[in-house]
């Protein structure tokens, strides 16, 4: 047969990109194409557009340097902040419960990368081995020591910032990062110097460090240094933060082929062969399906679009776990007023991080979580806006309470001393949360996602000993030098997500206990590969991305070696 091309890769977010040039650069004669269902370019002048239509937007949430893109516009793209705003969520989502999974993507050229915080710690060792070691989850088909390399990689590709040494005793290295942490804001300092003398927490050694993040702290790769405007979520004004555009452009200059406004709508399976590749522009008129064909495919879509598109498309599924086991990150988090200034939003939203409780013995019986010390403010819990609206108007009086000079100054002395400790929990893969197809349809005239997702003891557990131990954190800086208006006291167990979507096309040796191979090939189509969050056995505690950018790395060599 007389292919099209030789690799058609689904999506252009970071594992398509990534996939692209990795596999371009090792086989430049290989014909690539990505097709991705965004349409916006990936240059410095749509960058400043996003930045112009953030700051006009009355509002400043995760979607709103993006609502006016055209695919966006459509609701095809579960975009949201992670607060759990049921009407929101299922706009695109149909969520079917019984609790609401709270996080979305971005639906455009570039993907999620573009409205992402950049925070890349690696997963721990036992991450790996949650199974065996603790008898939860399962485990991965390979180690943290075959993956090392990988990570070596991905840092270098995303331009990851951090500071070795602080990391030594948490994830061995055989490499330095590519370049120093990202420097701490005086506000991380002060924080810092008040946690400095508490008493280990449960026996565990409380010590914020650098977190690693694909963000500069030097001039790397074309990239500017990052110059602190503390809006990396939902876009960075000045390109220091990575995102997968800067891939894009690299697979384009070595002769990548990438079809934007393209939305692959199935897989039309052929007999003996890699299946044929549908899709349809949705900037035609008409719409008509076109088709291509490939020696291989690789979907590298989210974890709710890929099981989507291989449902739709009714391939094989002898595993019965495509579109199972779903997971995020639940998070939440305690606040309260430093008794000094901190001066936040000078520089990313979290510089430090409470790496300890990311492991230990009890993780048999309820999930790890890393902790994040926000250099927002009060995050999500209050807004520098909501901040000054309850100091200027009480709504209950219908009522002026301050203006001018007094208000100033009573903004002055509010914001400048809030303080976040956040918490992100792991959460177990459980079979019965799970992505389907509903009976809806888009406004592209595709299948909507059905979501079925239940927050399990194990996470709910979590959640209340993450509290606990960021509650223990204000209590220390209570008892020493002070603070206000601390809480909430009690875990309420409410959750908000982190914009992680995790699990849906499990990896795994076993043909009929995962969907595609340690390398991340079909188990049952052959030609068909899969990268992306989405093949993760389980969530661990990290945030999401490096690991997905060196799972995906690895795969690419296995793509190029089959071309």
């Amino acid at each position: 047969m007389d292919f099209d091309y030789d690799l058609v890769i689904v999506g252009a977010g970071v594992a398509g990109a990534l996939t692209a040039w990795q596999v371009k650069t090792a086989r430049p004669e290989a014909r690539v194409l990505i097709l991705d269902a965004g349409d916006n370019p990936v240059t410095s002048i749509q960058r400043a557009r996003f930045v112009d239509s953030y700051q006009l937007s009355p509002t400043k949430g995760v979607p709103s340097p993006y609502a006016a893109l055209p695919n966006n516009a459509l609701g095809v793209a579960a975009s949201s902040d992670g607060v759990g705003d049921p009407v929101t969520m299922n706009r695109y989502y149909v969520e079917n419960g019984p609790d609401l999974f709270k996080s979305g993507f971005q639906r455009m050229t570039g993907g999620s990368t573009w409205a992402w915080r950049g925070n890349c710690p690696r997963f721990l060792e036992s991450d790996f081995r949650l199974g065996s070691r603790y008898g939860r989850g399962v485990d991965w088909p390979f180690d943290y020591a075959e993956l090392e390399p990988f990570y070596v990689r991905a840092e270098a590709e995303l331009g990851v910032s951090g500071n070795g040494t602080e990391w030594a005793p948490y994830t061995p290295r055989s490499a330095e990062f590519p370049m120093p942490g990202i420097a701490p804001s005086y506000g991380d300092e002060r924080v810092r110097a008040a946690l400095h003398g508490i008493a280990p927490i449960d026996g565990v050694r409380v010590t914020p460090i650098t977190t690693p993040q694909a963000r500069n702290s030097e001039d790397y790769q074309g990239r500017v240094a990052c110059q602190g405007h503390s809006s990396c979520l939902p876009i960075c004004p000045s390109g220091a933060k990575y995102d997968a555009g800067h891939h894009l452009r690299r697979a384009d200059k070595l002769g990548v082929e990438l079809r934007t406004a393209s939305v692959v709508t199935r897989l039309i399976r052929r007999q003996g062969g890699t299946p044929i590749v549908a899709f349809k522009d949705w900037n035609t008129a008409d719409r008509i399906e076109q088709r291509v064909t490939a020696r291989q495919v690789v979907l590298a879509l989210n974890a709710v679009e890929t099981p989507k598109l291989w449902l739709v498309s009714g391939l094989d599924n002898t595993s019965d776990q495509v579109g199972r086991n779903l997971m995020d990150h639940p998070t939440e988090e305690v606040v309260g007023l430093f008794p000094e200034p901190l001066f936040p939003f000078r520089g990313p939203q979290t510089i430090l991080g409470i790496e300890d409780f990311r492991d230990g013995p009890f993780r048999r019986n309820n999930g790890a979580f890393r902790l994040t010390v926000g250099n927002d403010g009060w995050g999500r819990t209050e807004s520098p806006e909501a901040a000054v609206d309850r100091l200027l108007w009480d709504g209950a009086g219908g009522r002026i309470l301050r203006t001018g000079s007094e208000l100033q100054q009573a903004v002055n002395h509010r914001v400048t001393r809030m303080l976040r400790f956040s918490y992100a929990t792991e959460q177990l893969p459980n079979p019965a949360n799970r992505v389907t197809l509903s009976d809806e349809r888009d406004s592209l005239d595709q299948p909507r996602p059905k979501l079925s997702y239940q927050l399990d003891d194990y996470s709910r557990r979590a959640l209340a000993y993450g509290h606990s131990v960021a509650r223990r954190l204000w209590q220390h800086i209570e008892s020493t030098i002070g603070a206000e208006e601390v809480g909430p006291l009690q875990p309420s167990l409410a959750y908000k997500g982190s914009g992680h979507v995790i699990g849906t096309m499990r990896m795994g040796t076993e043909r009929f206990t995962s969907v595609v191979d340690e390398a991340g090939q079909s188990h049952d189509h052959p030609g068909v590969w899969v990268v992306g969050a989405s093949v993760f056995p389980t969530g661990g505690t990290a945030n999401p991305t490096l690991t997905l950018a060196a799972v995906t790395l690895r795969t690419a060599d296995r793509v190029a070696a089959a071309l």
